[in-house]
């Protein structure tokens, strides 16, 4: 970027850099919560038990994150009539066998499971039904010898009080990963926002040589210069300097239309922009204001009374008959 040696002006093209703040700030607001979301996974994890050790170890207890190794399909036994989607299964892991309730999706994934090619579910305990019990050691003895055959009062040793409930293929995961996609979409706005505005200025500056831009830092310093930070507006003798939305730098000469717009929400006007056009057609939107008092309302009126005084062949307004008179200029150039 060319050096620019105005103060002012050096000042108001810093601001240009407030969406690349803003953008590191929610990109780091977003990575502390990628952060945390790690960290809750990593807490979740310790929460699982494989239900070998529950049924074991814990008692058969009910409301335990547990966890399962499939290795061959899964055996459907039993199902609620009201319910189309989930069934029991006898569930082996090559060692015992365990009773999981299990919904049709996770049925097909685990169709292709083997001792060489494993899937791990995960969910949480539960108390196997009666009547559940019952159909599942009716399907176990089928086929089987009598002396082979299990009773009841085996089923804990085959099966265990549990089975898992509420199945899928991932573990507990974070809400903070969820919640972390607000400021990261924050985040990119706000960079688009900077890389726009970047753009922008440099292709604008761009377009004055050395001897214009030295003419431009010397008009910024006069004493007849009015500067304008609210607005980010800057009125030399011969330029108009606006950084509304990113660079602006326009000759008086070279404008042909100026007029006040007025933004209306549910019939109260909420702001006011003043838009400018040049010889080429193309509209500027140089200032806006969101807060309307009078303070603001006598600005609006010196800054178009100071850009027409300079181009006294500027059409004010937005009108008709001045619509009209913008097309016959814009065809006849």
């Amino acid at each position: 970027m060319k050096k620019i040696k105005s103060d002012i002006l050096r000042k108001e093209l810093k601001k240009i850099n407030k969406p690349l703040y803003l953008f590191f700030l929610f990109l780091v607001l977003g990575l502390i919560l990628i952060i945390l979301g790690i960290y809750e996974v990593k807490q979740n994890e310790d929460k699982y038990i494989y239900l070998n050790n529950v049924i074991e170890n814990q008692n058969n207890e009910e409301n335990v994150y547990a966890y399962l190794t499939i290795t061959n399909p899964p055996y459907s036994f039993a199902k609620y009539e009201d319910e189309d989607n989930q069934a029991f299964y006898i569930v082996f892991d090559s060692r015992y066998f365990y009773i999981a309730y299990i919904s049709n999706t996770l049925y097909e994934d685990l169709q292709n499971v083997s001792e060489e090619n494993p899937i791990t579910i995960y969910g949480l305990t539960a108390s196997v039904p009666d009547e559940v019990k019952e159909i599942a050691i009716e399907v176990y003895n089928e086929g089987l010898d009598e002396e082979n055959q299990i009773t009841i009062d085996d089923f804990n040793n085959y099966f265990g009080e549990v089975y898992l409930n509420n199945t899928s293929l991932k573990k507990l995961n974070s809400s903070f990963y969820v919640i972390s996609i607000i400021p990261f979409t924050i985040s990119l706005v706000f960079f688009c926002l900077f890389i726009t505005k970047k753009i922008k200025t440099t292709k604008t500056l761009n377009t004055l040589n050395a001897e214009e831009l030295e003419k431009l830092d010397s008009e910024i310093t006069s004493e007849k210069t009015k500067y304008y930070p609210k607005s980010h507006l800057i009125l030399t003798d011969n330029f108009l300097i606006s950084l509304n939305h990113g660079l602006i730098i326009l000759k008086y000469s070279d404008l042909i239309w100026i007029y006040e717009h007025h933004f209306k929400q549910y019939g109260i006007t909420t702001s006011k922009h003043i838009y400018i056009m040049d010889t080429k057609g193309k509209r500027f939107n140089i200032m806006t204001c969101d807060i309307l008092n009078k303070q603001t309302k006598e600005t609006i009126k010196e800054i178009i009374a100071i850009i027409t005084t300079k181009n006294n062949q500027i059409l004010i307004g937005q009108n008709k008959q001045n619509e009209a008179e913008i097309n016959k200029i814009l065809k006849n150039s």
